[in-house]
């Protein structure tokens, strides 16, 4: 391997780029045009002694070529997005190879380059490497940051739990009047969404103690919510993959909570699957709907038909009228078509 070093303190200051081709001259162009723009260059002829290297030191680009004695670039850019996720990974290719680059490029690979091509070109895709795995390294990092955040939270919420005594609906209303301190709207949500639920449960005439489980957990179906950053709550655009992850623990992370509650624990479980899908597309755990229980099918109409009719940061509310035609849209894929219906009948919308 040959090791064209910059000056130390240019090195932590400039990225880094791992060089992977087998033949040595090529090896030695790539790296006089790169480290000639201050990168940090490494070379390995080989892709097993490229995975040695990244798993020594991730670095911010690795440039791979296709075609090599033994295991293949295709091989180890595989390896390399799943051991060093935050590393560009870039395929250099003969002509020959273009349809194996569009397979790379469908598996993580950000760029390829065909042979020959001119030190421009180089720069010009490592840069986008660059600044890809900046982006990439920046989102673990919110992520990081958002998980901490979650953490302290539900500490919080576990805490407040733990030091009252829940065995009353007057003792459940008083916590979560104390949890809900600082944003009465979910408060006044919680009890219009019980009051909804609690109609369509009486209409489908479930008995006593399922409505006595029906109105807790429609009670306290958001309170997950309380344990997600205010940031992503509040944000007034839509959330990013990372973050729709972070706010999808909400439901398990209430159910968690209510099960160290006897009074609440029967309702644990409709909490948790109040945000599932009849198509499983929902969540925590994209559940279909036949594994959901009929409680939770119940809060998921109500819950969606209160949050329609009131407006949110990123949008305004609509009509009652219009909130029934979506739900009526999404019955079969979203919401049970049965529980809708009665929805329908009972509000009489």
């Amino acid at each position: 391997m040959t090791m064209y070093p910059i000056d130390t303190n240019a090195a932590a200051l400039h990225p880094s780029v791992l060089v992977v081709d087998d033949e040595p001259g090529i090896r030695e162009i790539l790296v006089r045009w790169l480290a000639g723009v201050g990168y940090d260059v490494q070379t390995a002829a080989s892709a097993d002694e490229a995975l040695r290297r990244v798993h020594d030191r991730p670095p911010a680009v690795a440039l791979c070529d296709i075609r090599m004695p033994g295991r293949d670039g295709l091989w180890l850019a595989q390896h390399i997005r799943r051991d060093a996720p935050e590393t560009a990974v870039i395929m250099a290719t003969g002509v020959q190879d273009v349809n194996s680059a569009v397979t790379s490029l469908r598996q993580g690979v950000i760029d390829y380059l065909t042979k020959p091509f001119g030190r421009d070109r180089l720069r010009e895709s490592v840069l986008r490497g660059i600044e890809w795995h900046k982006a990439a390294t920046d989102s673990r990092r919110w992520r990081e940051a958002l998980d901490a955040e979650v953490d302290q939270r539900r500490g919080r919420l576990s805490d407040a739990l733990g030091s009252l005594t829940i065995d009353t609906d007057a003792a459940l209303d008083g916590l979560l009047n104390a949890l809900t301190l600082a944003d009465r709207e979910a408060y006044a949500h919680a009890y219009r969404v019980a009051a909804l639920a609690a109609s369509v449960g009486c209409a489908l005439s479930l008995p006593p103690e399922d409505m006595a489980a029906l109105e807790r957990a429609a009670l306290f179906h958001d309170v997950g919510k309380l344990a997600m950053p205010e940031a992503l709550l509040r944000k007034p655009a839509p959330l990013t993959v990372e973050e729709q992850a972070v706010i999808r623990q909400h439901p398990q992370i209430a159910s968690d909570l209510m099960t160290t509650v006897p009074y609440l624990a029967v309702a644990a479980e409709l909490v948790r699957d109040a945000y599932e899908r009849v198509d499983g597309l929902g969540y925590p755990n994209g559940t279909r709907a036949t594994d959901v229980a009929l409680g939770a099918r119940i809060i998921a109409v109500a819950d969606a038909f209160d949050a329609m009719t009131r407006p949110r940061v990123f949008r305004d509310a609509i009509s009652p009228a219009e909130a029934m035609l979506e739900l009526e849209r999404c019955a079969g894929s979203q919401f049970d078509t049965a529980v809708v219906d009665v929805f329908k009948r009972v509000t009489q919308i």
